[in-house]
């Protein structure tokens, strides 16, 4: 995945491993949440202003469709519509700055980083707007609820989210006499095969989004969980993290370069649209990329579903994109009603993303869905979401896995083993030991 637009942030924001004590101190309780608890928002929208923080989205079509689009619904229902957008890793720090100033915008966006659950008594209920558009659109996907769900109440809503297919080069692969990636030792096979003829692969080991997801994709694959289903407990120490780090020390010593420590979430789609990789795991955001920069390699990238680590286990785990409301929000009807029509549109968001965005909604699914079902390279992503989950799998996004997430625990593990300065055990005692860290520090608070 890639941030394609660079918007300066408020040098007032906190770093991201601070902004967990600051979130953690105001949920426990205190003087700043009784004041947040206490307002109210106003009753009229007419001639109110909304302010909206957004993301800068990897496809900049999809800001500029959605920039006019919030501005002619404020236009029509008489609200002053702002749009803010800041890269994606940028939004933790600042959330943490609106919440210790109990000012700021009204709608906040969480990328990949979901911060429902640190955050939910200064959050708005949504629970009726979600209710609403359950009941006209068939119903939520189920891993929807565990985004934003806290005590039967939602404090977002998820509006689309984005998957990581396989996307190879048909032609390297052909001219190998190497099979279709359908699972993750053929892939190994593939950028080991490969590597020496110029082509390797690669996922990033550094502390990013695509690195938190796409490393997990492989661990829950092979069979690995990181929370039991109640989502209060870690389940990471097992002979399936042994395996499944084994097996991530392989691939990287035998198809990757060591230019992946370095990686940020732009790198892969450069990296396949370069010519260089021979497969990249990653959303389409990398064949967009490849489509406008390189339309030779483009015709002979390809996508494949989320490989195999077991036989017949597919977990893809897809980054997630929600959208909340502050309790100290002046214009929360307002708020409701722009995320309300936001969802009746998502199809149109889809088109506008080229593809991009995955909708929540069952009824959504519907064949042949939109630029996906009419691509033929695309139309196997219409498959996917019966093999989708999300941080903390097969448990809800807890809070302790909420801090895990932002603070990359798990990608920090695999590339202590990849760098290959300790050993397997000895990374895993530190990953299990940050997890159960965490996770007692919440249960005691």
């Amino acid at each position: 995945m890639s941030d394609l637009r660079s918007v300066q942030t408020d040098p007032s924001t906190l770093d991201r491993r601070k902004f967990l004590g600051v979130a953690g101190a105001g949920v426990a309780g205190g003087s700043l949440l009784t004041m947040l608890d206490a307002r109210k928002a106003p009753a009229q929208v007419r001639g109110t202003t909304l302010r909206i923080l957004q993301w800068s989205h990897f496809i900049p079509a999809y800001d500029a469709w959605y920039d006019k689009f919030a501005r002619e619904w404020g236009d029509k229902n008489g609200v002053k519509v702002r749009v803010d957008h800041i890269p994606h890793l940028d939004i933790p720090a600042r959330m943490a700055a609106e919440f210790a100033a109990g000012a700021g915008h009204d709608i906040i966006y969480n990328g990949s980083s979901i911060l429902t659950r640190l955050y939910y008594k200064n959050l708005v209920d949504l629970t009726d707007v979600a209710d609403q558009a359950g009941k006209k659109y068939g119903g939520w996907i189920p891993a929807a609820r565990s985004l934003v769900e806290v005590e039967g109440r939602w404090f977002g809503l998820p509006i689309f989210y984005i998957l990581a297919p396989m996307l190879y080069r048909k032609d390297l692969f052909d001219a190998s006499n190497l099979k279709y990636p359908d699972t993750w030792e053929l892939a190994r096979v593939a950028a080991r095969t490969l590597k020496p003829k110029g082509h390797p692969t690669g996922i990033a080991l550094s502390q990013c989004a695509d690195a938190n997801l796409f490393w997990r994709s492989m661990f829950f694959s092979f069979g690995g969980t990181e929370a039991d289903p109640s989502g209060d407990n870690p389940t990471l120490d097992s002979k399936e993290l042994r395996e499944f780090l084994r097996f991530a020390k392989a691939i990287f010593d035998e198809g990757m370069t060591p230019e992946v420590f370095s990686w940020d979430d732009a790198s892969d789609n450069r990296y396949l649209a370069s010519g260089i990789a021979c497969w990249v795991h990653d959303a389409i955001s990398a064949y967009r990329t490849t489509e406008d920069t390189n339309p030779p390699v483009f015709q002979s990238t390809f996508l494949g579903l989320e490989p195999q680590g077991l036989p017949g286990k597919r977990v893809s785990v897809a980054a997630p994109n929600v959208w909340m409301v502050w309790k100290f929000s002046k214009n929360q009807q307002a708020a409701k009603e722009w995320l309300a029509y936001l969802i009746d549109n998502d199809l149109e968001g889809m088109v506008q993303s080229r593809g991009y965005n995955m909708p929540y909604l069952n009824d959504r699914y519907k064949k042949p869905m939109p630029v996906i079902g009419t691509d033929p390279k695309l139309q196997i992503l219409q498959d996917f979401p019966k093999i989708v989950a999300f941080y903390g799998y097969p448990g809800p996004s807890t809070t302790p896995i909420q801090e895990i997430v932002n603070t990359f625990i798990f990608p920090d593990m695999v590339t202590r083993v990849c760098r290959g300065k300790e050993s397997i055990e000895e990374s895993i005692k530190w990953g299990v030991g940050e997890y159960r860290r965490v996770y007692a520090k919440h249960k005691r608070a």
